[in-house]
């Protein structure tokens, strides 16, 4: 890993550890992502260069407005860092800046309104570099999704625990980002391009090869229920394994391209491993399903 990229996931580390000490940060968000995969599954060793989570129900329960909602988590952020890092021993890390933004600015047509958080840390221990001259970092804050029993279970980060998503959830929303990367959803929502996620055929290749079917098929049953949760919760369509082949030279290319961090997964077993996951979803009547727009 470069340098810089090594800095970023460390001081990313040291973030998740922050917001896994506060009560308040702690209640607030579920975490996801690369980042609790590595810690869910140990084999994996793909870096992530950003912090995943999702906004608590519960939190948007007890402040319903968008403004109210970013002041409440800006505060909050803002407290748990400054504890965190006052409370090292030597103080090796301090916040120059921190930014809170919705994402869209002005809430999401269909409720799904998230946050991205910006974190410019200065490295006390490199006093010769300006401030504002470390990279920023990134906390994706995602809208609350429908979750069914476990999907979240606790997940040990330093000397606390915070709700995380399970490894079955975490199996099922990469297929589900993995789906909202495609043109057909694309059109359906009519929002701009995006890169293909390549990456989550590589991670579920990873959670398969540590759960291989057909001897692990009770876990991959209940990751195809969290898939369909997490599908209807964005009201993404599957009509089985053609649906994830939509520009099937796309996804090669992009998978090929280098564009993976530490890759550990050909893109030969990521082809395989999906047609055999896809495959069980369908055998299993968890697939095809269609979920219309309101």
């Amino acid at each position: 890993m470069r340098e810089p990229d090594r800095w970023k996931s460390e001081t990313l580390d040291a973030i998740f550890e922050a917001l896994a000490t506060s009560p308040e940060t702690s209640q607030s968000l579920i975490f996801k992502g690369a980042r609790v995969l590595a810690r869910r599954l140990p084999s994996v060793r793909r870096q992530s260069l950003d912090i995943d989570t999702n906004l608590a129900e519960s939190f948007c329960a007890r402040h319903p407005s968008l403004e109210e909602q970013r002041q409440v988590l800006e505060k909050q952020v803002q407290r748990a860092l400054r504890r965190y890092f006052e409370s090292r021993h030597p103080v090796s890390h301090s916040v120059d800046s921190l930014t809170l933004k919705s994402k869209p600015p002005r809430g999401h047509p269909l409720g799904w309104n998230a946050f991205e958080l910006r974190v410019q840390v200065r490295d006390l221990r490199h006093p010769e570099v300006r401030a504002g001259s470390f990279p920023s970092l990134v906390v994706d804050i995602a809208a609350p999704e429908r979750l069914i029993d476990g999907s979240v279970e606790p997940l040990a980060i330093g000397e606390h625990d915070v709700r995380a998503y399970s490894l079955h959830r975490i199996a099922g929303e990469k297929l589900r980002a993995f789906l909202t990367s495609l043109p057909a959803y694309r059109t359906k929502l009519r929002r701009p391009g995006d890169v293909v996620r390549a990456k989550d055929l590589h991670d579920e290749a990873l959670i398969l090869r540590a759960y291989p079917l057909p001897f692990e098929a009770a876990f991959w049953r209940q990751a195809g229920e969290e898939f369909r949760v997490t599908c209807a919760s964005r009201y993404v369509d599957c009509g089985g394994i053609e649906t994830f082949r939509e520009d099937w030279d796309a996804t090669r290319r992009t998978y090929t391209g280098g564009s993976i961090v530490g890759a550990e997964v050909s893109f030969a077993e990521a082809e395989q491993a999906l047609d055999t996951i896809v495959r069980f979803f369908a055998a299993e009547g968890l697939i095809p399903f269609v979920f219309p727009l309101p």
